[in-house]
């Protein structure tokens, strides 16, 4: 986003300014209407933001100007009180944001509205500067345009905000999972994604959204388990000024911030039973009230739930309600763990270390064969979230540019405590090792081994001597011991 910031006090222009800066956002700050007719192109700009308290000029005159200027132009207004904001957008202001502001939630504001103006702006050449040429327009617009109507194709999906997306998945399971998310995400529906931590429910909440109809609009994330049940409902909903302790002003909530967009409920679960009424109506009648008021407020938004418990279960044990698990149950996707598709693990560890290897400034020739069979062999509790973790560690420790199972001390440690247990997918031969080994470490010698085992002596030694033969480069390093490999 372009965003005009508008204010007479050069402090808190520039705190603004400072908060909503990033690398895809730049704000343009400017004090008074005669520095607003110099600027250049306001047409460039997405939306504005206009402090209603100034102490020189009139913010009603300022926003005129403005409106004579660019008539189009998204205009959220900033004042600390309920009466001034109507002042506002009797003016003519979209919006009203009151003081003191949120950084986070002044974001979502202003890109819900630059959204907004920016789908309804359809492209064409009469909209365009009066410089460029038709056939220009044409080149500039058609692209957006197909953008907007074609949701974007989607072969996977990533772990966090913070992990790459990965690469296409090989798995049948995932990939029915995304073909399912895809047919799904056009659709109004509510959605519940089931899976175990780290195994990518939030940017295939994420996929869903920027598939759907609401892709322009926010997508905003409330994380259940985070907050006590009286901080989740104002978080949520909102809250009035005086509504509780410390509550000095009107306060909108991820609900009001989310309008238009997708919620997303991550750790549903968890979700206090106090919270969860509330929550059951914003999902049957599409409204609400923030805390402390009785004013009913609409509410247009998809929500997408994820949570890694079953509901069932804790439906049965009354800590969540059975309306609302139905509710959230329209359309239920479950994401598999990463030990559920191990032939995923290799493709993922290499394009990991690739974007990692970039983000370091360093490139990577893959994994030698013994780090392969680590990665492979491990159970990976925490999926993908813990393999990412996992190559960004080794990137660190690597001393060349090759990924070497000493990279990888975690991998060796974890295989070394891991002992057969009878029931496991594993060969019978493995569980028998596995028996004998942990009786020799208890026995006083061969010859009581033996004995406890029902086997003689020499049946007992060839058995080791079996057993060590088997042992692979990887086990070998993993005790340290080269007389292994002989």
């Amino acid at each position: 986003m372009k965003i005009l910031v508008l204010g007479d006090d050069p402090k808190n222009r520039r705190l603004l300014s400072f908060g909503l800066a990033t690398e895809n956002d730049e704000p343009i700050s400017i004090c008074s209407s005669a520095e607003l007719q110099r600027y250049p192109n306001l047409r460039s700009l997405d939306v504005a933001i206009l402090d209603w308290e100034m102490r020189g000029e009139s913010a009603k005159s300022l926003l005129g100007s403005l409106r004579r200027l660019a008539p189009c132009l998204p205009v959220v207004a900033m004042t600390t009180t309920g009466e001034r904001g109507e002042q506002a957008t009797a003016a003519g202001a979209n919006d009203v944001l009151l003081k003191p502001v949120e950084i986070e939630n002044t974001r979502v504001v202003l890109q819900r509205h630059a959204g907004a103006a920016m789908s309804d702006r359809a492209p064409s050449p009469v909209q365009a500067d009066e410089e460029e040429s038709s056939e220009a327009t044409a080149r500039v617009t058609a692209p957006a345009a197909s953008k907007i109507t074609e949701p974007p194709a989607r072969t996977s999906f990533a772990v966090s905000s913070t992990e790459p997306a990965l690469a296409p998945s090989r798995s049948k399971a995932v990939q029915q999972l995304t073909a399912m998310a895809s047919r799904v995400a056009p659709t109004p529906a509510t959605v519940l994604l089931l899976g175990e931590n780290g195994t990518g429910k939030t940017h295939l909440a994420k996929s869903i959204h920027e598939q759907s109809q609401r892709r322009t609009m926010p997508f905003i994330t409330v994380n259940c388990p985070c907050l006590q049940p009286q901080l989740l409902e104002s978080e949520l909903f909102g809250h009035v000024r005086g509504a509780f302790t410390g509550a000095i002003s009107d306060t909108l909530g991820k609900v009001a911030a989310a309008e238009g967009g997708t919620l997303f409920l991550d750790e549903i679960g968890e979700l206090p039973l106090t919270v969860q009424p509330k929550l059951l109506r914003l999902l049957q009648d599409r409204c609400y009230e923030r805390v402390g008021d009785t004013r009913s407020r609409p509410a247009n938004i998809r929500v997408i739930a994820a949570t890694n418990r079953d509901l069932k279960a804790e439906v049965a044990a009354g800590r969540f309600r059975e309306d609302l698990f139905y509710r959230l149950n329209v359309i239920s996707l479950v994401v598999p763990a990463l030990r559920q598709r191990a032939e995923d693990i290799i493709p993922s560890a290499e394009h990991f270390l690739g974007t990692i290897g970039a983000t370091f400034g360093r490139q990577y020739r893959g994994f030698t064969p013994m780090a392969r069979e680590a990665l492979q062999g491990h159970s990976w509790p925490g999926n993908l979230r813990e393999l990412r973790n996992t190559i960004e560690r080794a990137t660190i420790l690597a001393e060349g540019d090759q990924i070497d199972v000493c990279d990888l001390p975690e991998l060796i440690e974890a295989r070394a405590n891991i002992v057969p247990q009878v029931g496991d997918f594993v060969p019978l031969e493995a569980v028998v090792e596995a028996h004998i080994q942990q009786v020799l470490e208890r026995a006083d010698n061969y010859g009581h081994a033996a004995r406890v085992l029902g086997i003689d002596k020499a049946t007992l030694y060839r058995r080791r001597k079996r057993a060590e033969a088997r042992v692979t480069p990887f086990d070998a390093a993993m005790e340290g011991s080269d007389e292994a490999v002989v």
